[in-house]
């Protein structure tokens, strides 16, 4: 079995929602928890900020690496997901990569 945060193997539609949705679900969630119970101080702010930037920065990993297993599923192309730094390129490539039937294998 790969690693979820390698770029080889498939993953079929679900998995690649479930991955897409979780962390920003998560994210926010937590968000709003600190919010609710813990006052926040100038230094709390700059590290949440930083925290914030590492979680981005390996869910921007996970979105490429998705993006590459999920599109070869579909048997495209997985540079296809570089097309993920181009705007609105992006969202074509989402769609695509998360609408389109996984393909047979053989």
């Amino acid at each position: 079995m790969k690693s979820i945060l390698s770029f080889q193997g498939r993953i079929n539609r679900s998995q690649f929602w479930l991955g897409m949705l979780a962390p920003p679900v998560a994210i926010f969630t937590l968000a709003l928890l600190l919010n609710q119970f813990a006052p926040f101080t100038d230094a709390m702010v700059v590290l949440l900020w930083f925290v914030f930037l590492v979680l981005f920065s390996g869910w921007a990993w996970l979105i490429l690496a998705f993006h590459a297993k999920r599109l070869r599923d579909a048997r495209l192309n997985p540079w296809l997901c570089l097309l993920l730094f181009v705007p609105f390129a992006n969202l074509v490539v989402s769609l695509i990569a998360g609408f389109k039937p996984t393909s047979v294998h053989n």
